[in-house]
């Protein structure tokens, strides 16, 4: 399953979020023709296309109840989220899923409830999709917890002590020192000097 896929679950997932019942009021009907009749003052001006959509209205999909195949899917997408240690990532991924399927504008959740930039929210919600794919791509006994390299790395304590510190090597080893023969260019003069022959032959050969 690649990061494509992954969004596609959980957008789907927050439409069927969006129909799941969030109060204690009486379910409203859905998927309910109610068989309103209108007059011939209302029909007038109608298109064949407005009134197949009034007729039609009743069975829109967001209107519809949610299938036992909506509800596994919604299910999976909850057992995914799982696999995403941290919270403010799972938040992140599940507002901006809620806001693809109708819901409050991901920048604004973002400044309103969370107090960050949508860049940040971007950030975070990429985060959490790249830690589900990289957890369903690992081998089942393979434990790799380690993520991708943090935005902001804290510097080492001792990182000063670097200078001084020296790899071990055998008493009778070469000590590293720089070869001094290497500063012999006596082969590049003698480059030279064949270049220089060869352009007085082909001058003498024109």
């Amino acid at each position: 399953m690649n990061e494509a896929q992954i969004i596609e679950i959980f957008v789907k997932a927050a439409e069927v979020d969006r129909k799941l019942p969030d109060s204690a009021r009486p379910a409203k009907l859905k998927a309910t023709n109610h068989g309103y009749v209108h007059d011939t003052a209302d029909l007038n001006g109608w298109f064949s296309d407005d009134k197949h959509a009034a007729n039609w209205a009743w069975l829109d999909p967001a209107n519809l109840r949610n299938t036992t195949n909506d509800m596994g899917l919604w299910s999976a997408a909850m057992e995914l989220i799982k696999l995403v240690p941290s919270e403010k990532n799972r938040r992140a991924l599940w507002a901006w899923a809620r806001s693809e399927a109708g819901g409050k504008a991901f920048a604004k959740w973002c400044r309103e409830v969370e107090g960050i930039s949508r860049q940040v929210g971007n950030y975070r919600k990429n985060a959490a999709v790249l830690h589900i794919a990289r957890a369903l791509d690992r081998k089942p006994l393979q434990h790799n917890d380690i993520d991708g390299s943090e935005a902001f790395t804290s510097t080492p304590e001792i990182e000063d002590k670097q200078d001084i510190i020296e790899v071990w090597r055998a008493d009778d080893a070469v000590p590293l020192v720089f070869d001094e023969s290497l500063r012999d260019f006596s082969w590049s003069a003698a480059q030279n000097e064949r270049r220089r022959q060869r352009e007085a032959r082909r001058k003498q050969a024109a």
